[in-house]
C-alpha cells in the first residue's frame, strides 16, 4: 500500500481502495515524519478509515519535496514568464544520477519561445547526452500526448522551481483532477500554486505534484559521484583514468570545453556542483 498525501494520510490498497489514515504514537516515535511515497502496513478500523502500523524502508527519499521510494524525475524548465535556471536544471539532473532515478526534461511554455533556434538546441544539447527532453505547451497541447503516454512506472516526481508551469502541466494531463493553477506575479516571477505532496495516477505510473523549490542542495560524500553524472565526458580520452577535469595534465575535456565541443555552461555548473555539494573536496 502507498502512501499518497501526508498531509492528511491517505492510503491506497492494491486493489483501489482509498483509506484515510491514523499514525499509531509508536510509529510517530520510531519514523518520524512519514512521506508521500512510503509503503505501509495498516488495520482497517471503520469503512474507509485505517490506522497505519509499519512504515517499510525506503529505497530512497527527497528531503524537499518530501518524496519517497522514487523511480524518476520530470524536471521541469521554462524559457520564460519565468525563466529557468540551466544551473538548477542541471543540480536537478545530478540529483537524480546520484539517487540512481532515471530524469526527463519536461520544457514547458514552448507557444511563449521567440527562438526557436534556442529551443532546438537547448533540446540537442540534453537529447545528445542521453535525457529525454520532451517540449510542450498546455495551450497548444505540442506535446502532450507524447509525455503523457510514453512508458514508465513507480514514483515520479515533477520538480522546478515555483511558476514553471507544473500545475498547469499536470492540469492538462489529468484533466479530471482538482489541480489549481495561479497566475504569475506582477513582476513575471511564479507564484507557488501547489501546498504539499500528493501523489497522482497517470497510466502505469505515479505523479507527484509537489510545491515549487528553488533551492536546493545535496551532500555527497564521494565527489567520483558528481563526476559520474555529466554523462558526455564518459569516453574522455583524459591521460589519468582518475581525472576530475580541472586541472590536471593531459585532461581530455577542459580542453574541449574551451573550443566549444564540450557546453562550457555545463562544466561551469559541474565545477560549482562540486563545491558545494562534496564537502572534502
Amino acid at each position: 500500500m502507498v502512501l499518497l498525501e501526508a498531509n492528511r494520510p491517505t492510503v491506497e490498497a492494491e486493489d483501489g481502495t482509498r483509506f484515510l489514515c491514523y499514525l499509531r504514537g509508536k510509529i510517530k516515535r520510531d519514523q518520524g515524519r512519514i512521506m508521500v511515497g512510503d509503503h505501509v502496513e495498516i488495520t482497517p478500523t471503520d469503512p474507509g478509515e485505517a490506522i497505519i502500523t509499519k512504515v517499510l524502508p525506503r529505497v530512497n527519499s527527497l528531503f524537499r519535496p518530501p518524496v519517497a521510494n522514487i523511480s524518476g524525475l520530470f524536471v521541469i524548465f521554462s524559457f520564460g514568464q519565468p525563466t529557468g535556471s540551466l544551473e538548477l536544471l542541471d543540480k536537478r539532473l545530478v540529483m537524480a544520477d546520484v539517487l540512481d532515478v532515471d530524469a526527463e526534461i519536461v520544457v514547458t511554455k514552448t507557444d511563449l519561445v521567440k527562438d526557436e533556434e534556442e529551443l532546438l538546441r537547448f533540446v540537442r544539447l540534453y537529447e545528445e547526452i542521453g535525457y529525454r527532453v520532451w517540449a510542450t505547451s498546455v495551450v497548444t497541447h505540442h506535446g502532450l500526448s507524447e509525455l503523457l503516454y510514453s512508458a514508465r512506472h513507480g514514483i515520479w516526481v515533477m520538480i522546478g522551481e515555483s511558476g514553471v508551469g507544473k500545475s498547469s502541466l499536470v492540469k492538462a494531463m489529468l484533466p479530471h483532477e482538482d489541480v489549481a493553477v495561479q497566475e504569475l506575479s506582477r513582476i513575471g516571477r511564479g507564484q507557488q500554486t501547489t501546498r504539499w505532496v500528493r501523489l497522482l495516477k497517470v497510466q502505469d505510473f505515479w505523479l507527484a505534484d509537489t510545491p515549487g523549490y528553488t533551492a536546493l542542495e545535496m551532500a555527497v560524500s564521494d565527489a567520483h559521484r558528481i563526476r559520474s553524472a555529466f554523462w558526455e565526458w564518459d569516453n574522455a580520452a583524459c591521460r589519468f583514468q582518475d581525472c576530475f577535469h580541472i586541472d590536471e595534465p593531459g585532461c581530455d575535456v577542459l580542453p574541449k570545453v574551451r573550443q566549444g565541443l564540450y557546453d562550457p555552461k555545463r562544466y561551469e555548473h559541474y565545477r560549482l556542483i562540486l563545491q558545494q555539494w562534496v564537502k572534502s573536496y
